[in-house]
Formats: C-alpha cells, sequence, structure tokens
C-alpha cells in the first residue's frame, strides 16, 4: 500500500509547470503514487512524463475538476492517504512526510490543507469561512475601488482574523491542495459530479464535515501556488462560477449574509 496516491488534473496547462509540480510530488521518502488525468483535446502532453513514475489517463474530453479526480480517487492503487493537487502547485521538500506525520497523529481528521505561497514568499490567504451570497458578491463582483470600503467583511472570509501561523479547523478548503484521508475520501464519495469547476473543493469540504470529519489548516508545511485566477479573467469560466455557485448554494441553503 502506498503512502500517498495523488490526482492531478490537467487540460493545456504548461508542460513546463505541469512537469515541475510533478516532480516535487515525487521527491519524497514516502511511498507515493500519481495519477495524471489529461482533459485535453489531444494527448500532446502524455509526454512531458516521459521517465517519471506517472499513471497517465487520457479522457478524451474535458469532464471537469471534480470527475476527472473522481477517475484517480475510485481507481487507483490502495493508498493511506491521497493528494488533490493542482497542476500549478510546486510542493516545498519535506511537506508530504509532514502531513502524513500529521495525520497518522489525528485520525479525527479527513482533510488538510499546508500554507500556500506565492512565488515571492508571502502568504496566500485561501482558508475560507462557509461562502454566503454577500461574500460571493463582495469578492467576484465589486469594483476594486470600492472593495477597501468591505475589506473587514473579505478579510473576516478569509479567516484573516485567526491568522495563519496557528492549526485551526478551517470550514472550506481550497481545492488546489486538499491532503486527504484515503477512507474519508471515499466514504463521502470524492467530488459531486455535476460542478464542472469552481466551488467542488467546497462542496467536498462540507460533505467531510457531514461524515463527522475535521478539516483542517497545517500551517508548519507549505507549498507554493502559481495562482491563475481564471474566474477573474474569462467570462465564460465567470459564467461557468455562477452556475456552480447556484448549484452549491441549491445542494447547501442560500445563506445570504
Amino acid at each position: 500500500m502506498f503512502d500517498c496516491s495523488a490526482s492531478m488534473v490537467i487540460y493545456e496547462n504548461s508542460p513546463n509547470v505541469i512537469k515541475k509540480t510533478a516532480v516535487s510530488f515525487l521527491d519524497t521518502e514516502c511511498k507515493v503514487k500519481l495519477s495524471v488525468i489529461d482533459n485535453s483535446p489531444t494527448p500532446v502532453l502524455k509526454s512531458v512524463f516521459d521517465g517519471l513514475p506517472v499513471l497517465y489517463h487520457f479522457y478524451g474530453e474535458n469532464v471537469g475538476y471534480g470527475r476527472g479526480h473522481n477517475w484517480s480517487i475510485f481507481n487507483s492503487e490502495k493508498s493511506r492517504y491521497h493528494l488533490i493537487l493542482n497542476p500549478d502547485v510546486v510542493i516545498t521538500p519535506g511537506t508530504i512526510n509532514a502531513l502524513v506525520r500529521f495525520m497518522d497523529a489525528n485520525e479525527d481528521v479527513g482533510m488538510v490543507c499546508p500554507k500556500l505561497l506565492n512565488e515571492d514568499g508571502s502568504v496566500q490567504h485561501q482558508n475560507k469561512r462557509y461562502t454566503t451570497v454577500y461574500d460571493l458578491f463582495l469578492r467576484r463582483f465589486l469594483p476594486q475601488r470600492i472593495k477597501p470600503l468591505f475589506q473587514q467583511r473579505l478579510d473576516y472570509y478569509e479567516m484573516k482574523d485567526i491568522g495563519y501561523n496557528s492549526i485551526y479547523d478551517v470550514p472550506f478548503v481550497t481545492g488546489a491542495f486538499m491532503f486527504c484521508r484515503s477512507s474519508a475520501l471515499r466514504k463521502v464519495g470524492g467530488f459531486d459530479p455535476r460542478y464542472f469547476l469552481n466551488f467542488e473543493d467546497a462542496d467536498l469540504t462540507r460533505k467531510f464535515h457531514l461524515h463527522n470529519f475535521r478539516t483542517v489548516f497545517y500551517p508548519h508545511a507549505s507549498v507554493t501556488h502559481l495562482w491563475g485566477r481564471e474566474p477573474h479573467k474569462s467570462i465564460k469560466m465567470a459564467l461557468i462560477m455562477m452556475v456552480n455557485g447556484c448549484r452549491y448554494f441549491n445542494k447547501w441553503g442560500w445563506k445570504l449574509y
């Protein structure tokens, strides 16, 4: 049995970045297995992983983030832990080992996330409280010039009042890096395939809570996230985010504020 398996869903990504991500995961003393699920139109990215111990699966269509990861979650070889890994995350040496040790020592934790850093070493504030319609509007649709007027609420949503230097339970773990107990991940049924992209991570975190598994932030390990912020750059991606937001609120309740 592997200590940790991981799944990485790709779609026409930069070859250099996804190879760097793969190598950073494989560079560990733990016994690991990486599955790459390619949603691209053609399998041109397969050659990126030549020479690496990677299981490559070409879907032949873009089935979305959650369905892509589900293929690995339910088809990978047995492992104690499973990592949901974004293709733009570079893992700091020692992080996988540290998270394995933390999970081994805390059997009530179903999912853990390390500190996410920008390329310059600054902290990405990716820990979040449960999303409300108000928070979604402030983050995605409020003009930048008036956002400072709502900074206290924005900071509260990103849990800046607690900070990013202590261990604590997080209501909404970012999908960029979700280190899960494999048995718990399978028990909750993996990702809800109805989410194509966005909100599937919020939904998965809530399913863990529904089954009484803790979801925790662990700041004593880190990764670098080369964050693309696609919903902010593309009208199409913003529309997909809004559709999935409605799907999320329909499922978990429309909390306005």
